[in-house]
């Protein structure tokens, strides 16, 4: 029987298998991660690997014999959620979780003080089926959902054993869960298919109620999850509406979730105008040349003076979106990316390891005229104006460190509301506490809220259109 022994983090791993096996597949029932982007199309080059000392694809490869391969080292996502943690432990206690399509964030909450505790976040395992949601629901039509559900439960046990045992407690009531619909139906080990063929049908909106045993939770008695709105507008956004309350009478708020799916939601006391945009994976740096997660290494921020500030501190490997939007933003400004995107001198580079090429600027333009026709659109659909938005907040793992400048500068988010920007951090964890600790009314949000569907709309073609500029 064949052996491959794979190096990780200077961890020496042995797996032994019969035949000829994808090496993506082999990696993942080890529990030794590669992300897959692109969902194992070959087309994103970001899974690359040693194989006896030959660069390959590990969604290509197909192991047939003894070999040695070398993995990237795994490096944890630095997620920011905006939880003020007091670290003192009460007797009454629960657990709020956000399942992001990239990160998953777990708290600890006191019910007692109706305040978190403890957070801790890690990578979604799911990244290596695909960084967004589109690719993951693909993945469960063709192999079911079981594989999706058994990594995540995974590395949430290890999550929940990690944070419970920090305070030496074995065990807690209640589980509040939130997450977009399709990451909330792969945490149920329900099938998405549907959601992702027309009409776009989810198995369930709702609230749903599940035994933590039978979801093969540890250290949980019972799973609770906030209800979802829509296919594209989940439980994620429902418990960041419930974080932020409504506006006064006759005023309104914008809230941008700037994610793999970007949610956008225009709401006054009595309406919340929905609506998604196709903004593909670019803000996650899965079709960036040079993209990569908030992880160790990434390029956050870069200024005028050509510095630039890596996550860590050490040397850079690569852009996160922060750094993305920065890095372009200067360009635009010297002129060396002009007005249509296009690049003069062609590729960038800011280090030997980390440039910026004609296409990563055109994935970007996509993704920030998907964003801005959006809001644009319901701005209009409303009859309103930009003087009637009191807040603008943005929610999403890098809000926090968003150059909000920057990203008025290059339209992806209206010049008018910059003074009105308020980061937001994991709202959809942030939520999620408030709802376990006050229980507060979620169903009027529901009540009140409208999916529309501008990707049939004729104002969207043209505001997409005329929005790819810079």
């Amino acid at each position: 029987m064949p052996t491959l022994t794979v190096i990780q983090n200077g961890i020496v791993k042995k797996i032994e298998f019969e035949g000829d096996m994808p090496l993506s597949k082999l990696l993942g029932e080890a529990d030794l991660h590669v992300e897959h982007p692109c969902g194992g199309r070959g087309s994103c080059k970001k899974c690359e690997v040693t194989v006896d000392g030959k660069k390959e694809l590990s969604c290509q490869y197909v192991a047939h014999a003894d070999a040695t391969v070398i993995l990237p080292d795994n490096a944890d996502i630095v997620s920011v959620t905006g939880a003020e943690e007091s670290g003192q432990l009460t007797e009454n206690l629960c657990l709020c979780l956000d399942i992001g399509t990239t990160t998953l964030a777990l708290a600890l909450v006191s019910l007692d003080e109706r305040r978190v505790i403890k957070t801790l976040t890690a990578k979604n395992p799911q990244r290596r089926f695909g960084a967004d949601v589109i690719s993951r629901i693909d993945y469960c039509t063709k192999n079911g959902v079981d594989e999706l559900q058994s990594c995540l439960v995974e590395r949430l046990n290890a999550m929940i054993s990690e944070l419970l045992g920090t305070y030496g407690l074995d065990r807690v009531d209640k589980l509040y869960a939130a997450g977009n619909t399709t990451m909330l139906h792969l945490f149920f080990g329900v099938d998405c298919s549907s959601i992702g063929v027309y009409p776009y049908a989810p198995k369930f909106l709702e609230s749903r109620l599940s035994d933590g045993a039978a979801l093969g939770l540890c250290g949980v008695s019972e799973v609770i999850s906030l209800p979802n709105i829509a296919a594209f507008v989940g439980a994620d956004i429902v418990a960041g509406l419930g974080l932020l309350g409504a506006p006064s009478e006759g005023r309104y708020s914008l809230l941008v979730d700037l994610g793999t799916n970007a949610e956008i939601v225009l709401f006054g006391k009595d309406k919340y105008i929905c609506a998604t945009a196709a903004a593909g994976p670019c803000f996650e740096g899965a079709n960036i040349s040079c993209g990569m997660s908030a992880t160790e290494g990434a390029v956050y921020e870069y200024l005028p003076d050509g510095s630039y500030s890596t996550i860590g501190g050490g040397i850079p490997e690569g852009l996160c979106a922060t750094g993305l939007i920065d890095l372009i933003s200067e360009l635009v400004r010297r002129g060396e990316i002009d007005e249509s995107g296009y690049m003069e001198n062609g590729e960038f580079a800011i280090s030997d390891a980390v440039s910026l090429t004609p296409d990563d600027v055109r994935e970007f333009q996509l993704a920030k005229s998907a964003v801005r026709s959006a809001i644009e659109s319901l701005i209009v659909r409303t009859g309103i104006s930009f003087d009637d938005v009191d807040r603008m907040y943005v929610a999403g793992g890098f809000s926090a460190n968003l150059n909000v400048a920057n990203a008025a500068y290059l339209g992806l988010l209206p010049a008018e509301l910059t003074d009105r920007f308020t980061p937001m951090n994991n709202a959809s964890l942030l939520g999620a506490v408030k709802y376990a600790c006050e229980g507060n009314d979620l169903a009027d949000i529901l009540n009140k809220s409208e999916f529309v569907d501008i990707g049939a709309d004729s104002l969207f073609s043209e505001l997409f259109f005329e929005n790819m500029g810079f």
